[in-house]
């Protein structure tokens, strides 16, 4: 017997991470994190968590998945909202706790318990873009959320600067530079292009230049290293995973 379904797995994967990450502002993570569950933003999200995945599942008969995850997508984020709290070990355990949530649910609903340890295979054998389209979501809106937790601390550091000191730059252009960066090594990985990697790494040196040889912004320096090089190793290891699960 093998593992079927993939699909649907996939496809409940897909539309978390459109609706918790992508489909979800930072202003409404914001205000959720200050007011938890009374946020108004905390059921805004709720409720596009359920339109997205009933959309992704498509098909009536699944109801039941529908309702379970729903529901602890809802307990989850309610305890979550509970501890008030956006360090990176509330976000790394909220992930976790909905991934395992989800599994639990999909190989409850296919009865498929004992066939779990095959699930890597089945997907690159059976859903090979599906697995594409998710590796490619996780790099975007979820990677940054997970690199800005992880670099939260330095990053309030250089918050305590007054507005004045601070150099400005185009609003979110961080962010999205470090998504395109994640997609194009991940893509150059996976067509085996490795060395424009280099070439990538090389040009954005260049343009860095001008923050990075400025000794009185030392710790601004200091945090693009350190995102740049998260990023990099978050891009490399999802294409090196993927080409190891592809082939």
């Amino acid at each position: 017997m093998e593992l079927s379904n993939i699909g649907l797995l996939l496809r409940i994967l897909i539309a978390h991470s459109l609706s918790d990450f992508v489909f979800q502002p930072t202003s409404w993570a914001e205000k959720k994190d200050k007011k938890g569950i009374k946020s108004p933003y905390f059921w805004y999200h709720i409720s596009v968590t359920i339109g997205v995945l009933a959309i992704m599942l498509g098909d009536v008969h699944l109801w039941p998945v529908l309702l379970i995850v729903s529901a602890g997508h809802i307990i989850i984020d309610t305890i979550k909202s509970v501890l008030l709290n956006s360090k990176i070990w509330v976000f790394i355990s909220d992930q976790l706790a909905h991934l395992l949530v989800i599994v639990i649910i999909w190989l409850g609903f296919t009865n498929q318990f004992q066939l779990f340890w095959t699930l890597i295979s089945e997907i690159a054998t059976i859903q090979k873009n599906q697995c594409l389209l998710l590796f490619y979501i996780l790099l975007s809106i979820p990677a940054s959320v997970a690199i800005g937790k992880i670099t939260q601390k330095w990053n309030n550091e250089l918050e305590e600067k007054t507005s004045e000191q601070k150099s400005k730059g185009l609003k979110d252009a961080g962010k999205w530079i470090g998504i395109l960066e994640r997609l194009m090594i991940f893509t150059f990985i996976i067509i085996n292009e490795l060395s424009a990697i280099g070439f990538l790494l090389a040009a954005k040196s260049v343009f860095r230049f001008g923050d990075l040889k400025n000794s009185s912004e030392h710790k601004k320096t200091e945090y693009i290293i350190i995102g740049t090089f998260i990023s990099f190793f978050i891009a490399i290891a999802f294409g090196l995973i993927y080409k190891r699960v592809i082939n």
